[in-house]
């Protein structure tokens, strides 16, 4: 039996369809890059610890519960069937040393080093496998003075930049509510993993990945950082919270009479027309305009206040600003242009219901949605994975 016959029943039609995943993720990091993977076609087997599984299964909004399971947990393990393994059981060690044979990619996010003791390193399952790609996610990388600390999404935007960049200068730094750390350094995960399967499929070539969230922070921050770099310009966050302290003004979020709207960048003489600003203003040299931006954003943050969110959006579109309405997360999973786009989708929880969840958020063509496999519950494919095994040993 070849690797794209074991377990074909669960391969989807994308372009994956021909890679099999051996998942030994949790929490988001991780399991966000499996579950795409998942859902390009893949065949992702998601080892568990025996009875409690996943840490992420445990982990609820107010501990509440979605058809028994956790909301977390069900928004990022579609597409992946469930095996559970004790990694300190001589048993589940020889399944699991078996699986990696017919797999073509390890992914793992525990802290660096911790896989090596386990003795399923990178080292020690390519022994296994001598075309195995084997990704690693870790908060600080592999290797330096910090690799020991934990490494958690706000914690690595606190030390990173990223926090230290948002907020009114007289307030404090303030970090972004989602895990965006997280959920990025899963999709070069999966972007990586994707290049290095060609590699081995075309080439016979080994490959370890890794990535961490501060090699993804300081890339979201690529142009701050060569600034920084490489010249002497510096910024601090200014006194009426414009969005970024290297900006100028308008950018950012100003309240309206009604509520809040956001404005991005704006050329200067447009500005100047449309909210009659003083001509000496518009006739400054752009370092002056960068300094005057405090001043320059009082006057917007006035006048913006006078009519409603909508009343300014409309127009100021028709003018040709960058503006855009303040929802909530609710409000935009419910907009038409969503839909539109089919960004969200119906997937198939434990127990035969369904949950509205965030789906492909790009279009592949012959990747019709990413519902193909229901969230798995704890150890739920342990005998169909191992009899499919079973299936692939040589006899004798």
């Amino acid at each position: 039996m070849s690797t794209t016959e074991f377990l074909s029943e669960y391969r989807g039609k994308g372009p994956l369809r021909n890679v099999t995943v051996l998942d030994f993720t949790q929490m988001m990091m991780g399991p966000v890059a499996t579950q795409l993977l998942g859902d390009l076609g893949a065949v992702v087997i998601k080892v568990e610890r025996p009875v409690n599984g996943e840490w992420e299964r445990s982990y609820m909004p107010r501990g509440r519960r979605l058809h028994g399971e956790s909301p977390y947990f069900l928004a990022m393990n579609r597409n992946k069937l469930a095996v559970t393994a004790d990694l300190n059981d001589e048993a589940d060690r020889s399944f699991l040393f078996d699986l990696v044979k017919s797999c073509d990619v390890v992914v793992e996010n525990f802290r660096p080093g911790v896989m090596d003791k386990l003795g399923f390193g990178y080292d020690d399952l390519v022994k296994h496998n001598p075309r195995l790609v084997y990704a690693s996610g870790s908060g600080f990388g592999a290797e330096g003075p910090l690799v020991k600390r934990p490494g958690q999404d706000m914690l690595l935007q606190s030390m990173s930049g990223l926090a230290a960049n948002s907020g009114p200068g007289n307030g404090p730094p303030v970090p972004v509510a989602a895990p965006i750390l997280d959920a990025s350094t899963g999709f070069l995960l999966s972007f990586a993993i994707a290049s290095a399967v060609l590699d081995a499929r075309e080439n016979g070539t080994p490959r370890q990945i890794e990535a961490s969230l501060l090699g993804t922070s300081l890339m979201i921050q690529c142009q701050e950082a060569l600034v920084s770099m490489n010249t002497d310009l510096t910024w601090e966050r200014s006194s009426s919270g414009i969005a970024a302290p290297w900006t100028d003004a308008p950018y950012g979020v100003y309240q309206t009479r009604d509520g809040f709207m956001a404005m991005s960048m704006t050329p200067r003489a447009k500005l100047a027309e449309i909210f009659a600003l003083d001509p000496s203003l518009v006739a400054c040299t752009d370092d002056e305009w960068f300094l005057r931006r405090d001043e320059i954003n009082a006057i917007l943050v006035e006048k913006l206040r006078t009519r409603t969110s909508d009343e300014w959006i409309a127009e100021l579109t028709e003018k040709g600003m960058w503006v855009a309405p303040v929802q909530s997360v609710a409000e935009m999973v419910r907009h038409p242009q969503v839909e539109a786009n089919g960004y969200v989708e119906a997937i198939d929880a434990p127990g035969g219901k369904q949950v509205q969840a965030v789906g492909l958020p790009f279009r592949i063509s012959g990747v019709h949605g990413a519902n193909r496999l229901p969230v798995p519950t704890i150890g739920q494919h342990d005998a169909v994975v191992r009899q499919a095994l079973a299936g692939r040993k040589p006899q004798g």
